[in-house]
């Protein structure tokens, strides 16, 4: 959309772009455009809250009162409108600080841990009806812990998935362990915003902090096609650009 705003404004029609990756936006700098920090398939925030869908789309509609383009803001209410649902607090309290990986042993013993300590969340979802999308590799959440480990400290490893590459099969792993932990948040009272779970699971788990770690370790591997790959596929751009911050 950002690229085809240029079209539209050199026909003479105004346009103002809501975009969801600001590096993306940034490259292709169309005249007017308001970075967000929600979900893919979500510009406008998350689901039946209307009032923070409105303020987005205001956003956007003031900018086309701008004719110095290229214009390139960011949502600033964005977070303080994601504002916690009431009744809502996540399974477990925020992880400590841990480094990697020169505690590797320190940090693995304390991510089983912090999954043993959310077992009563899993199984109150499960319990619950709730829908399952953990377990497409088939493995507990302790074993992907330490197969992310493993691609983390030799990206060239073999896959542990007939017919799948390394990296893509870790993928399907890595996206089981961060469903088991969203479907832990979801168990709790209250309901709470995609951004909401999504700021819980990346700033205030090990399992999250593992993901950063994995993206970072494989973004400095020698093929170029696995790089390519770690740059989005592990972490949402819009929180690998926080933690940049």
């Amino acid at each position: 959309m950002c690229g085809l705003a240029h079209y539209l404004e050199s026909e003479g029609l105004p346009t103002a772009a809501i975009g969801l990756i600001a590096r993306h936006v940034s490259l292709i700098s169309p005249p007017r455009a308001l970075t967000v920090p929600f979900e893919l398939g979500r510009p406008f925030g998350a689901p039946d809250d209307a009032a923070l869908q409105r303020r987005v789309i205001d956003c956007a509609l003031r900018l086309l009162d701008r004719t110095d383009g290229p214009v390139l803001e960011d949502f600033a209410h964005a977070r303080e409108a994601a504002s916690a649902a009431a009744g809502w607090s996540p399974p477990i309290p925020p992880a400590l600080s841990l480094s990697l990986p020169e505690d590797e042993g320190v940090f693995l013993a304390a991510l089983r841990e912090e999954i043993s300590s959310l077992e009563s969340a899993f199984a109150r979802w499960s319990s619950s009806g709730g829908r399952r999308l953990d377990r497409v590799s088939g493995l507990a959440p302790a074993e992907i812990a330490d197969l992310l480990l493993r691609l983390a400290r030799d990206p060239a490893m073999e896959s542990p998935r007939e017919g799948y590459s390394a990296v893509l099969a870790v993928k399907f792993a890595a996206d089981d362990l961060k469903h088991a932990y969203y479907q832990a948040a979801l168990s709790q009272p209250g309901t709470p915003t995609d951004v909401e779970v999504d700021d819980w699971f990346f700033g205030g788990t090990l399992a999250g902090k593992l993901l950063y770690y994995l993206r970072a370790a494989l973004l400095a591997a020698e093929d170029e096609s696995v790089r390519g790959f770690a740059s989005h596929a592990f972490v949402p751009s819009h929180q690998a650009e926080r933690m940049q911050d």
